[in-house]
């Protein structure tokens, strides 16, 4: 039960990040590349289009426009003290990582990855943390 609340609190803190960066004309929150970063909150509605899952200790909430993705996120909550980064994944491949963050028991990493761009119709993009569970996905 706490662990589909953490979750649900986290995809409601990431679809308020994604409405913020629409309504501000934004791709999403860094300039470019895949960075760790604190989830911004405070827009109300969520974006018109996003794909969300959670598993585990791990949720992800993608941003796009059909194939287009526009914005990557991704949290997880650390079962224990662990230094771990984020995994992006195409169809089971590892496309793109975060930079290294280290987590006490209980704390919360981000990574988000701005404009991504374009996946081929039927793609399945998932995230992982490395020493945490949970391996989300979406189909686009």
């Amino acid at each position: 039960m706490l662990h589909r609340m953490i979750c649900s609190a986290v995809v409601t803190v990431v679809l308020a990040a994604f409405s913020a960066a629409v309504v501000l004309g934004t791709a999403g929150f860094a300039s470019a590349g895949v960075t760790s970063v604190p989830v911004v909150v405070g827009v109300p509605s969520p974006s018109p289009l996003a794909l969300i899952d959670c598993a585990g200790n791990t949720c992800q909430a993608i941003a796009n426009s059909g194939t287009t993705v526009t914005n990557w996120a991704t949290s997880t909550t650390a079962p224990n003290s662990v230094c771990t980064y984020a995994e992006f994944f195409e169809n089971g491949t590892i496309i793109a990582e975060s930079g290294t963050t280290c987590l006490s028991a209980g704390q919360q990493g981000n990574a988000d990855w701005s404009d991504p761009g374009k996946f081929p119709a039927g793609a399945q993009l998932c995230t992982a943390w490395t020493g945490v569970a949970g391996k989300p996905c979406n189909t686009i």
